[in-house]
């Protein structure tokens, strides 16, 4: 045994074992190296961009940075502006919508939709401000509508508002008509209904077929409202002892101290007729 391990084959394995080892150790530390320096150099060259944008972007004078501030505070106002456009677009496009029906069965009306601005804290009659007047051709004594029927007509106009008298108020009178019995009338309001939402349809003849549920219309013959307008419908009917007449009392189909949108009808067949007549 002695002998093998004292012989020349047993020293060359030896170091040929050795040489692997060695070789097997530099390698595996070369490429450890050479990936962290690869780590090494990817890092710094990052560092290096971010650090010279950054460099970039001190160096830019103070001139330049305020005018490009300005320039997104601009694009800000305007983009604002724009909003505020389209929602005021989409607002009337929802109210000339709301009116569609209306004009689809009245081609000859004009019809100006109107947003309520204020209502009249003093007046017992609920009279209001719109927030059209004669920049729009609103003219004083326009009827004042909604889809459901009138609610009053413009008593004072200015450039780009007017105000409205509804018909709770006593200063309201319309010639009328009930669509069933053919009875006519006065639509007037007054002071012991407008409260509750109500108005008169007055002078009616002592032989009236009015009767509850009726559907009160304008007749038109006034020059100042169109024909078949709704007014309301009948709740029930009294006498005035005062007046020794019979009146219908009516419910309108709108609750008249709510309403924020209606329309203004500045042109009709037949308006003003029978005023420019004298009649």
């Amino acid at each position: 045994m002695k002998e093998f391990l004292k012989s020349n084959s047993v020293k060359v394995l030896v170091c040929i074992i050795f040489v692997l080892i060695m070789v097997f150790v530099f390698t595996h530390n070369v490429q450890n190296n050479f990936l962290s320096s690869s780590l090494s150099s990817l890092t710094y060259g990052l560092s290096k961009v971010t650090a010279v944008s950054t460099d970039n972007e001190a160096q830019k004078p103070y001139s330049e940075l305020q005018r490009e501030n300005e320039n997104l505070k601009k694009e800000n106002a305007d983009l604002r502006a724009k909003l505020v456009d389209y929602y005021s677009a989409k607002e009337e496009n929802a109210r000339l919508w709301k009116f569609y029906n209306l004009k689809k069965e009245n081609p000859e009306y004009t019809l100006v939709p109107a947003m309520v601005l204020r209502r009249d804290a003093n007046d017992d009659f609920s009279s209001f401000t719109l927030d059209k007047g004669s920049s729009s051709s609103v003219k004083v004594n326009d009827p004042v509508v909604t889809e459901n029927g009138v609610i009053g007509r413009v008593s004072e106009v200015d450039n780009n508002t007017c105000k409205v008298v509804t018909i709770l108020s006593p200063q309201t009178s319309i010639g009328c008509i009930d669509k069933k019995s053919k009875d006519t009338g006065i639509v007037s309001g007054n002071a012991n209904y407008s409260n509750d939402n109500l108005t008169t349809f007055a002078k009616l003849s002592s032989d009236n077929k009015v009767k509850e549920g009726d559907i009160i219309t304008t007749t038109g013959i006034s020059g100042l409202y169109p024909k078949d307008l709704i007014i309301g419908e009948v709740e029930e009917i009294c006498y005035d002892n005062f007046d020794t007449s019979f009146y219908a009392v009516v419910r309108p189909y709108d609750d008249i101290k709510t309403i924020t949108c209606v329309a203004v009808i500045t042109e009709f067949t037949g308006q003003g007729e029978i005023l420019k007549s004298g009649d």
